[in-house]
């Protein structure tokens, strides 16, 4: 029996991905990334729904990050199969994705430089807590940025370390997203592509953006 789960985009326009349950493989469809409020985001996202080691393929339907989002989480912890989608997906991805690990990058460290400055505010607000030197603080607000409109990565991460505060980490870094990009497979629309044993796609224009498609996903009874 074919069995259809519904994991994001249900009740909420973010977040888009299914699982296609065919009785012998299990097909993802789109891997979208949670938008909205940082927190609740992070949390959602963070939580992959689905065993990743036991998807035999994906297919995406076009590039938006909140369908596509979430694939260098899939392919860096378990994922072993192919991402099915059209070409011109394919090449948009290689821009998309690498973007969203920059900007995963640079969230986190934001975050962690105003950990640092709500540490640096703390120490000058009290006489008992977090006990620091004027010497030290001045330290610390020089090491922060490498310039005025640079933040000082390896400074900020050390001086986390050095007084024992919590580091936020990226959801997925650029390194993941390129890495991510040779899971995908792009192919012409109206090409019938095999996702799993007896089940197809093909893909028609969708005109939603370059190169998104409806996908045409048969199934094939068992017994034939």
């Amino acid at each position: 029996m074919v069995e259809v789960g519904f994991f994001g985009a249900a009740g909420e326009v973010t977040g888009s991905m299914h699982l296609l349950d065919t009785g012998v493989d299990k097909i993802l469809l789109d891997c979208g990334m949670f938008q909205g409020r940082r927190k609740e985001s992070r949390e959602k996202n963070e939580n992959f729904p689905i065993n990743r080691s036991q998807i035999t393929n994906m297919v995406l339907s076009h590039a938006h990050i909140d369908h596509s989002g979430r694939i260098p989480l899939l392919t860096k912890d378990g994922f072993s199969g192919r991402i099915i989608t059209t070409r011109p997906t394919k090449d948009a991805l290689d821009y998309m994705l690498l973007d969203s690990g920059h900007i995963q990058e640079s969230d986190a460290l934001y975050l962690n430089y105003k950990s640092l400055r709500a540490f640096l505010y703390q120490a000058e607000q009290s006489k008992t807590q977090h006990q620091i030197s004027n010497k030290e603080k001045a330290r610390i607000k020089n090491l922060l940025k490498t310039s005025p409109h640079e933040l000082n990565v390896e400074a900020i991460a050390a001086l986390h370390k050095e007084h024992g505060l919590d580091m936020v980490t990226p959801l997925y870094t650029q390194e993941d997203a390129m890495e991510s990009l040779s899971f995908i497979d792009g192919y012409p629309f109206g090409s019938e592509v095999m996702i799993g044993t007896g089940t197809t796609v093909k893909f028609y224009v969708a005109g939603h953006i370059l190169g998104s498609a409806f996908s045409l996903i048969t199934v094939k009874p068992e017994n034939g």
